[in-house]
């Protein structure tokens, strides 16, 4: 891959730390870091955090997953900041989504769900960063 052209390039890498330690942190902008709401997957992902941050990635952001309500908000908004966690945006749950799955379709398409408007939304809170 060429990576110093003057354009993005997003990588949906599979869950887990194995690609922080190829090597890779000095070519990575920002890492995105998706997480639901509950304590297991909220340690997973401060553990990714820091395994990133000790690789050199300096534009660490957290993304709230599969939120139905303000109480898991909360507890994701909580958990980043007792840990030191830089929360990016947060993706509503929809079933929605889980329907166009169960049908095999891709739920990117349907830009009437919205998720899918959040997430198309991702790229332009990255911007507004200033990542780098």
């Amino acid at each position: 891959m060429i990576v110093d052209r003057n354009e993005a390039v997003v990588l949906d890498l599979e869950a887990g730390v194995e690609h922080i330690g190829r090597g890779t942190a000095r070519q990575v902008d920002a890492l995105l870091i998706v997480a639901d709401s509950n304590l297991k997957s909220l340690e997973i992902a401060k553990h990714i955090h820091d395994l990133a941050a000790d690789a050199g990635m300096k534009n660490l952001y957290l993304i709230g997953n599969r939120i139905m309500n303000e109480t898991q908000k909360e507890a994701v908004t909580s958990f980043a900041e007792k840990n030191g966690l830089s929360i990016l945006t947060f993706i509503p749950f929809d079933v929605k989504v889980i329907e166009a799955d169960t049908l095999g379709e891709t739920p990117l398409k349907h830009k009437e769900i919205e998720a899918m408007r959040a997430i198309d939304n991702i790229c332009d809170v990255l911007l507004k960063k200033d990542i780098s």
